[in-house]
Parts: C-alpha cells; sequence; structure tokens
C-alpha cells in the first residue's frame, strides 16, 4: 500500500461520516470564501492579533480553509482536509483570544465605524470544527466521499490475463 492509498484507506461501510464532513467542510469554505473576496477580511484580524506576517497571513490562511472545505466537502484526500482544517482553526482559536473583547476589528473596510465586540459564537464554531476534523483524520472520509470509491478501485484485484 503506497503513501497516497494509506492517506485515503476509508471504512467504506461507514455512511455516517458525511455529516462531519459537511458540518466541518462547509463553513470552512465559506469563510474562507468570504475572506478571500473581501467580504469578510483577514488582514486586520491578524493585524490586531499580532500574529506574524499579516499580509501573508491574510492570503495563505483563507486559500488554506477554502482548501480544506473542498476536501471535507468532497470527501477526496479528506484526511489530508482535516489536518490544515485542524491547523487553521487553532489559529483562528488563537486569533479569538489574542484580540480583546473591546478591540475586535470592524467586519467592514470602513474604519470610521470603529470596533465592535467579539462574535464569541465563531470561537465555538472554530473549536467544533476543530473536534469534527479530528474525527475525519481518525475515521476517513466514510462511504460518501471520493477517499471510499479510490479504496474501493485500489483493493479490485485486476481480471485475470
Amino acid at each position: 500500500m503506497t503513501a497516497p492509498d494509506a492517506i485515503r484507506k476509508t471504512d467504506p461501510t461507514s455512511k455516517l461520516m458525511i455529516a462531519p464532513r459537511v458540518l466541518a467542510g462547509a463553513p470552512l469554505a465559506f469563510f474562507g470564501l468570504m475572506h478571500l473576496i473581501g467580504a469578510m477580511p483577514m488582514r486586520p484580524l491578524v493585524e490586531a492579533a499580532g500574529l506574524p506576517a499579516p499580509g501573508l497571513m491574510a492570503i495563505l490562511a483563507p486559500i488554506a480553509q477554502l482548501l480544506a472545505g473542498l476536501l471535507l466537502l468532497s470527501g477526496a484526500f479528506a484526511r489530508i482536509g482535516a489536518a490544515i482544517a485542524i491547523g487553521t482553526m487553532a489559529g483562528a482559536v488563537i486569533t479569538h483570544i489574542k484580540i480583546p473583547n473591546d478591540a475586535w476589528p470592524v467586519a467592514t473596510t470602513d474604519a470610521t465605524q470603529g470596533p465592535w465586540p467579539e462574535p464569541v459564537f465563531l470561537m465555538y464554531i472554530a473549536i467544533l470544527i476543530i473536534l469534527l476534523s479530528a474525527s475525519i483524520l481518525w475515521r476517513g472520509s466514510g462511504a460518501w466521499g471520493l477517499d471510499a470509491k479510490a479504496s474501493a478501485s485500489n483493493a479490485t484485484p485486476p481480471p485475470p490475463a
């Protein structure tokens, strides 16, 4: 078994794994896309948290979120998507912890509005995504993911010559 096959190995009878994949993948893809198109700018968050290289982080973090979300939703290389999701959401939790409640950056690009209270529920969503991703990392994508189809095709012996 090669390394990609081992990463994609999943239980083809586990149909319930679609729930954690969708519950983790949908918000990741949504927030990653919103950060990338500028509807929810990432740079003010990174700067307010005092994280290094805010310009680079403001680009790489949303790309990682979107990639992780798409991998989880499709079930293709779901374990890799789950690992990326855990990393990006750990960064989100750290950001939520480091920014004081009264200094949360404005969600719009209009800086005249001033800071608004931290949306605490977003930190709980990040923690939930970490837990769901950990279960996907452990169990794989399940029966309704592209990993299951790849595992099934690799497990089929070639026809006799």
